[in-house]
């Protein structure tokens, strides 16, 4: 029996381990897919789980999904704010110190919101859900772009409203209020800001570590390339779905269908035809638009980029460096040709996705697929220098 006593302290081994690194990079990936995705009103863990595989393998489609929502969640803000306008405003007298509030909704009686004594006990308007308030936010646009705000003006399974409704809508005074909705938001949104914080400190320390190895001439191994070009992504949805609400599991439904005098109400400012039974009608003008399509170019050419840094990295054979080279190129093409088609389905207004966009997409997926393929069984044989650790002293500030 070895009966050697140790010291009292002993230090943790230098350097890093092959499942040190899988476990670094796997953590990475995986938590930043899952809490960079915000899926829509009442969606489960399998929307979110499927999300995540699309954003994996076709990062560019989750990008055009997210900026045409941010484009949606904008037109809609705007029509809110172009209708709202506050009940009273302060008019002058003529007499100096005084004034009187003048209702600008009785002097445009066909903008006139009905008055509450005609209501019934559960409408709306009774229980002051809609009125005149203060001005929405990107939010409560998105409220209405993901499907968790609803309106039901009839007994009909009719429920969405587009942005020129919900204009209509607030210039009668009969949207729903931004204190109501920034209630409602708080008690449904299930964003988890423990993972959020974690994916942070993780990124953070990844990309430390990546700049400190060029710094000190250490290799970086193509899996830590890969994931840090993942990350980017995320981090890139992270900011386009800033103003999203996250987790929301039920629909915020505003229902006036209960109510003779709403229905007057609404009739008289022709909302009616713009209530939608379909979420997906309500699509932007910037859908497919240059803007969009142009930034979209950026971040992928940013992605692809990140994993062109392993370009000159050691690969365990000559066919795997082959097949990194031109998967990267295969990824670079596909990209592009995939925006353009985009662009020439919008410029000819043609609705119907081409044969030819999935083709692309099939051919991209393929090569991300072979990228990330071989960045796992690349660690399999690396370089010695690939786990040693570099001295992070001599790049953190520190006293002394």
């Amino acid at each position: 029996m070895n009966v050697t006593i140790a010291p009292s302290f002993v230090p943790n081994p230098p350097g890093r381990g092959t499942l040190g690194l899988l476990w670094e990079c796997l953590f990475a990936y995986f938590l930043c897919l899952w809490t960079a995705i915000h899926v829509d009103a009442c969606g489960d863990w399998e929307d979110k789980f499927g999300w995540c595989l699309l954003t994996f393998f076709l990062p560019e489609v989750t990008l055009f999904v997210a900026t045409t929502a941010y484009f949606t969640a904008r037109e809609v803000r705007e029509g809110a704010n172009e209708g709202i306008r506050d009940a009273r405003q302060p008019a002058p007298t003529g007499l100096e110190g005084s004034e009187i509030s003048v209702d600008l909704a009785l002097l445009n009686p066909s903008s006139m919101s009905p008055q509450e004594t005609q209501h019934a006990s559960s409408c709306p308007v009774s229980q002051k859900i809609v009125g005149p308030g203060a001005r929405w936010g990107l939010t409560h646009g998105y409220l209405v772009e993901m499907g968790a705000l609803q309106f039901k003006l009839h007994q009909t399974g009719q429920k969405f409203l587009d942005p020129d409704g919900i204009r209509r809508l607030a210039k009668c005074n009969m949207l729903p209020t931004v204190r109501f909705l920034n209630r409602k938001i708080k008690a449904l949104q299930k964003s988890d800001k423990l993972a959020k914080t974690l994916v942070c400190i993780q990124v953070s320390w990844l990309v430390i570590q990546a700049i400190a190895r060029r710094i000190e001439m250490l290799p970086v191994t193509l899996l830590e390339l890969n994931t840090i070009a993942q990350v980017w992504i995320t981090l890139v949805l992270y900011g386009v779905w800033w103003y999203k609400p996250q987790g929301i599991a039920e629909a915020i439904e505003i229902d006036f269908s209960q109510c003779a005098q709403c229905q007057k109400q609404l009739d008289a400012n022709g909302i009616t035809p713009f209530v939608l039974s379909d979420r997906l009608s309500i699509l932007p003008k910037e859908l497919g638009s240059p803007l969009s399509l142009g930034f979209i170019q950026i971040v992928i050419a940013v992605y692809i980029t990140i994993d062109a840094l392993g370009w000159t990295a050691y690969f365990p054979t000559d066919a795997e460096r082959i097949l990194w080279h031109v998967s990267i190129g295969m990824l670079a093409v596909a990209v592009t040709v995939f925006l353009l088609l985009v662009l020439i389905l919008r410029v000819y207004k043609i609705d119907t996705p081409h044969v030819a966009l999935f083709v692309v997409l099939f051919f991209e997926m393929i090569g991300r697929t072979l990228l990330t393929i071989e960045a796992f069984i690349s660690i399999r044989s690396l370089p010695i220098g690939a786990y040693s650790t570099p001295s992070l002293s001599d790049f953190l500030p520190h006293i002394g």
